[in-house]
């Protein structure tokens, strides 16, 4: 059945003529009525969801991040108030389990922690208000113009809209959306910015022919917004993604944009605009690189499963065994810890990467096989 957003996408393109990707991105990620995450299509859950994260995995992955959260604290030495901004909150699942975690052994902490949730979509407001029900004192009614903490995005960057090039015949084209009749169709015209070009000078990418790549300046855009808020304190991105001269390559001729439905990967990305999730994987380095210019130094990037261990998750793991559970329970719990850590999963295509601003990088956890190592340029990276 034809969701409301596909008629009004047809009807725009039909009236304005083709628009770059990344606007159809927009409109059917965000429309405000019928976008996938404002309309309540988005459906996060490993049986009848589109997608599952982390924290709907195991609630030891918001466990290891109170670890987190009160290694801040202290570095930073326990300001008052101590502000976590959560960008992406959705369901406030994540929120809920961390607070939880610090309610319970980091009560100084806690009494001084404000909670503030960033670009959670209304469709999600009921579930993260009762998310958050236990909470209420700590929670505020929006993000400070000013903080001193953690701002945390879990699974946000991917989601923001991305501009797709693609070298056709020897020249640098960008993905523009059109309507043909009833269908959508790609059609490729010459940049939309000069910041494009830019970016993939900047970032060294060099596209070679019938090979395309995403650019998220969106990204740049948030870090941006992040880093002017954030006095001091940290940035913690949790993301699949990785360093920019690993992220694309023969293996990749069409980039890394997908589309996901019931757990199902799509290359179709123009399919049912608004009733699928779209994504494309993050550009660590990219990150990195913009956050120094803002002032913002970097730890190595992590992987997550060596972020998680360096965060306590073998301690969060025997103190759950410590705790009598029944044997089924304990064993279910161990369970949902495998896809947090799992190559072929969660831990290996997921990274993490740490930023400071006037707070010292060594107090935040980090796998000792690359610590004091620098986040690597890499060698210019070409598509063959």
């Amino acid at each position: 059945m034809d969701n409301p957003l596909n008629p009004w996408v047809r009807n725009r393109l039909s009236a304005e003529g083709p628009v770059p990707f990344e606007r159809f991105m927009e409109w059917a990620l965000y429309h405000p009525e019928h976008g996938y995450y404002a309309s309540g299509r988005a459906a996060p859950g490993r049986d009848e969801g589109d997608f599952t994260t982390a924290p709907q995995t195991s609630t030891l992955f918001g466990r290891c991040l109170a670890r987190v959260v009160a290694a801040a604290d202290r570095a930073l030495g326990r300001p008052d108030p101590f502000v976590l901004v959560e960008g992406g909150a959705g369901e406030g699942r994540l929120a809920r389990d961390l607070l939880c975690a610090l309610a319970e052994r980091e009560a100084a902490l806690y009494e001084r922690l404000r909670y503030a949730a960033e670009e959670s979509g209304p469709s999600w407001r009921g579930l993260w208000e009762a998310s958050l029900s236990d909470h209420r004192e700590r929670v505020l009614a929006e993000v400070p113009a000013a903080f001193s903490g953690l701002y945390l995005s879990n699974e946000l960057v991917d989601a923001l809209p991305v501009h797709r090039l693609r070298r056709f015949e020897g020249e640098l084209r960008e993905v523009f959306v059109a309507a043909d009749g009833g269908r959508l169709v790609e059609v490729l015209r010459p940049p939309s910015r000069p910041e494009l070009a830019a970016y993939l000078d900047t970032e060294r990418i060099e596209v070679a022919e019938g090979y395309e790549v995403e650019v998220n300046l969106r990204a740049l855009e948030w870090l941006r917004g992040v880093a002017r808020r954030l006095e001091r304190g940290y940035v913690v991105t949790i993301d699949y993604g990785d360093e920019g001269h690993r992220l694309f390559g023969p293996q990749r001729p069409r980039g890394t944009s997908a589309a996901y439905r019931r757990h199902t990967l799509s290359e179709d990305l123009l399919a049912d605009p608004g009733g699928q999730d779209l994504t494309a994987h993050v550009n660590f380095s990219a990150l990195r690189r913009s956050g120094a210019e803002l002032g913002l130094d970097a730890a190595p990037l992590q992987t997550q499963r060596d972020f998680l261990f360096a965060a306590g998750l073998l301690e969060e793991v025997e103190a759950l065994e410590g705790e009598g559970l029944p044997e089924p329970e304990l064993l279910a719990a161990r369970r949902s810890v495998a896809p947090l850590l799992f190559p072929d999963q969660m831990g290996d295509a997921f990274h993490v990467l740490v930023q400071a601003k006037g707070a010292p990088l060594d107090a935040m956890p980090q796998d000792p096989r690359t610590a004091g190592s620098r986040l690597s340029d890499g060698e210019p990276f070409r598509l063959p």
